[in-house]
């Protein structure tokens, strides 16, 4: 609102400086036709009133191309867990991919996406990946259409048995979380 009365003052400014004082008749009173160019928006200043008349419109999301179903990314993510023994370690990757027609980004609250454990089948812990607040900058994950973020974990070789290993994706969003079962062979 001060902008556009330091305008309009401003170009008062300039007519005064202009002119020589004295004003005329088509000046203090303007024409019929000088009344239409002045309703042209374009022409005139706004008065207060015609200010508050102004709306302002966001498109509905139905104009970004949005389908049925499709109006929630979030709905749209799924969690996988592959998992490969070699003859001294174990290669868990965690996997979330973006199923939408559209791309989203997540945050995080630290640089740490995501968190792990693995247990006995009896429930004994075996191995934790706490959520550590150690690193305290914040970090995104961009995820287009049907991509993917990759987590790779790599573990010593766990004696024999049966073993569960449950992720969680952390994101401010969505927390994702998937468990897979595994056998570890001798």
């Amino acid at each position: 609102m001060g902008v556009k009365k330091g305008i309009i003052l401003s170009i008062f400014l300039m007519l005064t400086a202009c002119s020589d004082g004295n004003m005329t008749e088509s000046q203090t009173h303007p024409s019929t036709s000088e009344q239409e160019k002045s309703s042209s928006p374009i022409h005139s200043p706004k008065t207060e009133n015609e200010d508050k008349e102004i709306e302002t419109t966001v498109p509905a999301k139905d104009d970004f191309d949005f389908q049925g179903d499709d109006k929630n990314v979030l709905s749209k993510m799924e969690a996988s867990i592959s998992y490969t023994e070699e003859e001294s370690s174990l290669h868990f990757v965690f996997q979330v991919t973006n199923n939408a027609k559209h791309a989203f980004t997540f945050h995080f609250d630290t640089m740490q996406q995501y968190a792990y454990t693995i247990r006995k089948a009896d429930g004994e812990l075996v191995k934790q990946l706490k959520t550590s607040s150690d690193i305290k900058l914040p970090s995104t994950a961009f995820i287009k259409p049907g991509g993917s973020s990759l987590y790779e974990v790599s573990e010593e070789k766990l004696p024999p048995g049966s073993y569960t290993i449950s992720f969680a994706f952390l994101a401010k969003e969505l927390e994702l979380k998937k468990s897979f079962d595994f056998s570890v062979e001798q």
